[in-house]
């Protein structure tokens, strides 16, 4: 094509109405698509972040408590070796509770706001 006939089309294309037209709320809806399917990623993201700042943070702990009393971080060790089963059982709540709190019950509430708009 020319570019005398792409003018010629893109001018008739301005002058002319369209043959469809869009909800009022269009933008709106369409904002808040594109919102909710980022907003997945970003809640996983934070929770990904938040539970790596508590594993460093008892890493650091423990190494803290280690160079200041070695006995107290092998009591802790032998105490965990243990109580495998309970402290693990206790660490998967925590993490479920943790990750409902960042992950399943904003996209729960997003999907009932998409039943109402």
């Amino acid at each position: 094509m020319r570019s005398e006939e792409l003018d010629h089309i893109i001018v008739k294309s301005f002058r002319t109405e369209p043959e469809f037209n869009l909800p009022d709320n269009f933008a709106d809806k369409l904002t808040l698509m594109v919102t909710r399917r980022n907003q997945l990623k970003t809640d996983l993201r934070e929770y990904l972040y938040l539970t790596t700042v508590l594993v460093f943070l008892l890493l650091v702990v423990s190494i803290t408590y280690y160079f200041i009393d070695k006995n107290i971080v092998e009591k802790g060790i032998s105490y965990i070796a243990n109580n495998t089963f309970p402290i693990l059982y206790i660490v998967i709540i925590l993490n479920f509770i943790l990750f409902a709190d960042r992950v399943l019950l904003p996209l729960l509430f997003r999907q009932s706001n998409k039943a109402e708009v």
